[in-house]
């Protein structure tokens, strides 16, 4: 026989209350303005405490990206959240005019591209310099 257990029971209170990727998105599996890359860096334009109305998913993306730049796959870490369905709330917040997307620099952008095609060499020199950074 199986008995219902609260969540404090079954684990994290995350885990008990988790909702599925598809109905956080609404069914979407991809953004509107067409495919965001994953080292994109958002930043919050407004204040997330003062937000009503959006999903809690919306909101802790507004959250993280309040005050410092925020890259699309670290939001998905932070929010545990697919990278696809990241992708989509950002795309979405973004045309809402809550967030500001930055795809300079990105290996999507053709600015970072050689004539051949491939990524240019100050594009990997700057990244080699970040990660010495750290």
């Amino acid at each position: 026989m199986s008995e219902s257990m609260s969540p404090s029971e079954h684990g994290s209170d995350d885990e008990a209350y988790t909702v599925r990727p598809y109905a956080v998105t609404g069914g979407r599996v991809s953004a509107a303005g067409g495919e965001l890359p994953m080292e994109a860096l958002v930043e919050s334009t407004v204040d997330a405490k003062t937000l009503k109305g959006l999903t809690p998913e919306k909101k802790k993306i507004l959250v993280l990206a309040a005050g410092q730049y925020q890259s699309v796959a670290e939001l998905s870490a932070h929010t545990r959240l697919p990278l696809g369905v990241v992708r989509v709330l950002v795309t979405d917040l973004s045309e809402s005019n809550y967030l500001i997307i930055h795809t300079a620099g990105t290996a999507s952008d053709p600015n970072t591209h050689d004539a051949s095609g491939g990524i240019s060499l100050s594009l990997l020199e700057s990244v080699l310099d970040g990660i010495a950074a750290l």
